[in-house]
């Protein structure tokens, strides 16, 4: 759609240097076919990966709703690489991270002379944007003046930049994102009903890393190959200990935690082999938090470490599985067999059928 008062496709050499500067930001195609932080198997994220696929073709605005670090910008950027308008920009504003005075020129641009300061035309990133998609996160926070003119550009893809008396007209999509329950927020009054609605003609939810507990061991592996690869460090793996770890610990921070967590694992080893002591202090049970452990033999302090830690683990998979020593087994990723050595040696017993109950000594 062609934008009214664009003199000679944006006339000057500055503004034409700004919109290669904006646009030069944007990561073009380097995303795979499917984000690292979507690999899995998990039943809920296979489905909003389906409706991903079939959604990014079509005009449709999309809401992504989801904890932080669930993977919400990366499924904006996956929605725009496998839509027609995958050479056009894609623009992505943080609405929580732009000051409120500054959202307006931030999003729509302003003229020379609009405001103290405003010595020359800014471009916005709706403007910039033109032809592409345009991503704003933490929706939650734009102010409630921006709401009315954001759902003025849903509704008939107007806007004027700050200063300028006479509308432009753009052509792009709007996708959104949050990690705030919108409902509440629109009964209190801070965000407008029918900006929400407006947004939310398709809904992805993106489940926390916690709730996907099953997709943990091809993170980590992920995670181990692409930083040993990044580091020279190839041959790097995890030993059962570490692993273990890392699959009780409840992420927070969801996977861009675990990502950081894998970096600096791999950063910090010094050997082939991923050892507990790589690990940040917060993945670390209380009790066995190494801050908390006593002095004496390293070897006979680590053995305590890991015997109460395996203890508490295999207690609570057991107690999520229902006690079905099977289900526990294949939830853990240890074979039958040696879940089963595992509860001899600690002690703890778990059911084949319906009927048995757990116990412990």
């Amino acid at each position: 759609m062609a934008m009214v008062g664009e003199e000679d496709d944006g006339a000057s050499v500055e503004l034409r240097e700004q919109r290669a500067a904006l646009r030069a930001k944007v990561p073009g195609s380097f995303y795979p076919s499917q984000p690292a932080l979507l690999i899995g198997t998990d039943p809920r994220l296979l489905e909003v990966w389906k409706l991903v696929m079939k959604v990014a073709a079509t005009e449709a605005t999309v809401l992504i709703t989801g904890e932080t670090g669930t993977g919400k910008e990366l499924i904006a950027h996956t929605l725009h690489e496998e839509s027609l308008r995958r050479q056009a920009p894609f623009m992505a504003v943080n609405c929580g991270a732009v000051a409120e005075t500054l959202q307006e020129s931030e999003l729509f641009g302003h003229v020379k002379g609009a405001f103290t300061g405003a010595t020359t035309r800014k471009l916005g990133k709706f403007e910039a944007a033109e032809g592409g998609t345009i991503f704003l996160d933490e929706i939650s926070e734009m102010s409630k003046t921006l709401q009315v003119k954001l759902l003025r550009i849903l509704q008939f893809g107007e806007y004027s930049p700050v200063g300028m008396a006479e509308p432009r007209y753009c052509n792009v999509r709007v996708i959104a994102a949050t990690n705030q329950n919108l409902r509440p927020l629109i009964a209190a009054g801070a965000f407008r009903k029918d900006l929400y609605y407006r947004l939310n003609i398709i809904r992805l939810e993106l489940p926390p890393l916690r709730e996907r507990s099953g997709d943990l061991p091809l993170l980590i592996k992920h995670f181990l190959q692409q930083f040993g690869a990044a580091y020279n460090k190839p041959a790097l793996a995890m030993s059962p200990e570490a692993q273990e770890i890392l699959l009780q610990y409840d992420y927070p921070g969801n996977v861009r935690e675990l990502e950081n967590m894998m970096h600096r694992a791999v950063i910090l080893c010094e050997d082939t082999i991923i050892h507990p002591y790589d690990l940040p202090p917060e993945v670390f049970p209380s009790r066995c938090s190494p801050a908390a452990l006593p002095c004496g033999n390293f070897h006979e302090v680590k053995a305590r470490m890991i015997a109460t830690f395996e203890k508490s683990y295999l207690t609570a998979v057991l107690r999520e599985c229902g006690g079905i020593v099977s289900r526990a087994a294949q939830r853990s990723g240890l074979s039958e067999r040696n879940f089963h050595e595992k509860l001899k040696l600690y002690g703890l017993s778990g059911r084949h059928g319906h009927d048995d109950l757990i116990s412990s000594s």
